[in-house]
């Protein structure tokens, strides 16, 4: 059977970073592996991000792979991937606002079962942001609650005394979990150990019964943005454009005759120059709660 990974955390949590880390890893274990990307916006962003491994990158858009919108597009892909490639590994990178718990539902679909096995849920933490985020977003405690693993990011920029008390939150949240600390999606060689000695969890007890998916009224949304003089006048302006309620924002944007890569989370902007192939340059994916077009001042 092939072994399929999910690469779970909320908006903006570090994933994609991680994966980057992760990937060269797996090669080392694996002859053939393929990601399956998840993305909610409509633009594919986090494609252009992944580093050139020779891995199989499927990606899927505008919507969560375990809602209906496109199930069948997962399903397919899936399908696709065990006929064709016949990968020994699947990481599956879900958007940041999926519920991972639907996963075991996912494998067990006649279309899959039989072909994949659930070899362990990675879940991203973002230790500035994941206090904040958990205290609404339903989303956010369903993938702590499932985690196998917990990779905790941005540590370098709490205190010890927070870092602690989320190390013992997240205790609480999910006992069973290992905590793991990424400085910019890196783990020590006995973290990468641990990880690929997961045993298959397609029988895990708490991927069973009946559970109702955690949804929060999460809106995407596309629009132009740019070109910009120069990174201040992107920070300025966006800052001024987003509602209280957009919780990211990310993509490629012109600035200064440039493409840059600028990510939002939650009041904080940031921007690093484009290397190579990047996707539409002048859009950005704009996720918020509840959110409408016209509460975007762009």
């Amino acid at each position: 059977m092939i072994d399929v990974i999910l690469l779970t955390g909320f908006l903006g949590s570090g994933k994609t970073t991680f994966l980057n880390e992760m990937l060269p890893v797996l090669a080392g274990k694996y002859q053939r592996t393929a990601v399956v990307m998840n993305e909610f916006g409509s633009v594919g962003i986090d494609g252009s991000l992944v580093d050139d491994h020779p891995t199989k990158l499927v990606e899927l858009q505008n919507g969560s792979i375990f809602c209906v919108c496109i199930r069948d597009n997962f399903l397919a892909a899936m399908e696709e991937l065990a006929g064709d490639l016949k990968p020994e590994m699947v990481v599956i990178e879900a958007t940041g606002v999926a519920d991972p718990f639907e996963m075991g539902d996912f494998l067990a679909y006649p279309e899959l079962r039989g072909a994949y096995r659930l070899f362990g849920t990675i879940t991203v933490v973002d230790a500035v942001n994941f206090p904040k985020v958990i205290q609404t977003m339903r989303a956010a405690r369903a993938q702590a609650q499932a985690a196998d693993v917990f990779v905790i990011t941005k540590t370098d920029l709490v205190g010890e005394g927070e870092l602690t008390r989320l190390r013992e939150f997240l205790a609480e949240l999910n006992a069973d979990a290992v905590q793991l600390a990424a400085s910019y999606g890196r783990l020590k060689p006995a973290g990468w150990d641990m990880i690929l000695s997961l045993p298959a969890q397609a029988e895990r007890q708490r991927y069973l019964g009946e559970r109702v998916p955690a949804r929060d009224p999460m809106v995407s949304i596309t629009i132009p943005a740019g070109p910009f003089a120069d990174t201040a006048e992107a920070c300025e302006r966006i800052a001024a454009a987003l509602p209280l309620n957009v919780l990211r924002a990310k993509g490629f944007v012109d600035i200064g005759g440039r493409p840059h890569l600028l990510q939002y989370t939650m009041g904080k902007t940031e921007i690093a120059c484009a290397a190579g192939d990047v996707g539409p340059v002048g859009q950005l994916v704009v996720i918020g709660l509840n959110l409408r077009r016209e509460q975007i001042d762009m």
